[in-house]
């Protein structure tokens, strides 16, 4: 494998000579099936080499991530033979093929001490325990919780680490000081997430009850917007300008037409698996915020699309995902790679709107949908609302039904 990747066989030589050098073509081949090219993928394996010719002494068992600051600051001032430092980037590429290298060597059971486990945020002990009775008690996922502990974090700087002693004054100061000329979401994600850790002290007995009462309320006023979406036809040149000959395009338009048909979230299309699809019956299953999944409709137009994608559009990943990114190395594509496919579409498109995350498609589904004669109960079902008052806030964009039956104002004549 390795020989079509390095056709100079005085550098193949010099590579495979390396204490790594007998992994070499195997690394080789799994990062083919990764789905990096030629030139990347040759730095990767230049790195890698570069990595076990570095540590003199080391056995390759002994190898482990430990070692890789050391490395990092050996390549700023390496006077290693030029072939170990090949092409742009060398640095940075070195890095990841010693990355690579050990991951390799761990799969193959050469080096048997364990992965560095993955840093976790330092949060204090208080936030952590609210973290893990959220859990447990409201079952929140964990995108919601991290939101909450970033404002936690913070807010705890100023309150401190003794429940026992705060004071409403104390609350209201450190909620008003960081809500304070933000947005109205920052504001009320601040309000949320100290009223629940207020709760939560209290119902593990840290501080005295009632205390919730002084986090004081935002004023928003419901149903006083407009949903923000896209007209129908601005959807349409969406879907038009993605390009049904390159696989990125077949991606693109598999992910839009299911947020715009089906209202999915960003998040219910990273989440989404191949076992999710069932094609006998024409189903899709998703889970979304809550942990009860549901089966919605899965439509000829948006069934094709993902055909389309899937056998001629989809990299041969590893990975039991439905959508994944294009570029080596292949992995799930995540939600914020959802919103950005969604705003790259936008500004293909010419579409000018405000709004340019995956979220405006959903929207505009619930729309679409009400305009069609949809009732707000078969909306709700689709974009799985526990709370009907959610999806009443699209009935105010049908304008037609709402003038049938608008009273007129006295002493005023009618439009």
């Amino acid at each position: 494998m390795i020989e079509s990747f390095f056709r100079w066989s005085r550098v193949r030589a010099l590579v495979l000579a390396t204490p790594a050098g007998p992994y070499l073509d195997d690394l080789t081949a799994t990062l083919v099936r990764q789905g990096f090219g030629r030139w990347a993928l040759r730095q990767r394996v230049h790195g890698a080499a570069h990595f076990s010719r570095f540590t003199p002494g080391v056995s390759l068992d002994a190898l482990h991530e430990d070692l890789i600051p050391a490395f990092r600051a050996h390549l700023s001032t390496c006077r290693c033979p030029p072939w170990l430092r090949h092409g742009r980037h060398a640095d940075v590429c070195a890095v990841a093929g010693a990355l690579a290298l050990l991951g390799h060597l761990r799969r193959i059971a050469v080096v048997t001490s364990l992965a560095p486990a993955p840093t976790l945020p330092d949060l204090p002990p208080l936030v952590r325990r609210f973290h893990t009775w959220m859990q447990r008690q409201r079952g929140l996922q964990d995108t919601t919780l991290r939101s909450y502990e970033r404002v936690l974090s913070v807010a705890l700087g100023t309150l401190g680490d003794a429940p026992g002693d705060y004071t409403a004054a104390a609350i209201r100061e450190v909620v008003l000081r960081h809500t304070k000329g933000r947005s109205r979401a920052y504001g009320k994600c601040v309000l949320t997430a100290m009223r629940h850790f207020v709760r939560f002290l209290i119902a593990d007995g840290l501080c005295r009850p009632g205390l919730d009462g002084a986090v004081p309320t935002l004023a928003i006023w419901r149903q006083s917007a407009l949903p923000r979406y896209l007209p129908a036809s601005d959807v349409e040149r969406l879907l038009a300008a993605c390009n049904p000959a390159a696989s990125v395009g077949l991606r693109d338009r598999a992910v839009l037409l299911l947020l715009a048909r089906l209202g999915l979230r960003a998040g219910d299309i990273r989440a989404l698996a191949m076992g999710d699809l069932d094609w006998h019956q024409g189903t899709v299953r998703v889970a979304g915020k809550s942990r009860t999944h549901v089966r919605l409709p899965l439509t000829q137009e948006v069934g094709d699309a993902l055909v389309a994608y899937l056998t001629r559009g989809r990299p041969p990943a590893d990975s039991d995902r439905v959508f994944i990114t294009m570029a080596a190395p292949w992995r799930p594509l995540g939600a914020a790679a959802v919103s950005g496919l969604v705003a790259r579409a936008i500004a293909r498109a010419g579409v000018t709107t405000r709004c340019r995350g995956a979220h405006v498609l959903r929207h505009s589904a619930a729309t679409e949908m009400l305009r069609h004669g949809a009732t707000l109960d078969q909306i709700g079902a689709v974009l799985r609302h526990r709370c009907l008052d959610t999806t009443t806030h699209y009935a105010k964009v049908d304008i037609m039904r709402l003038r049938a039956i608008a009273l007129p104002w006295p002493g005023v004549t009618p439009c």
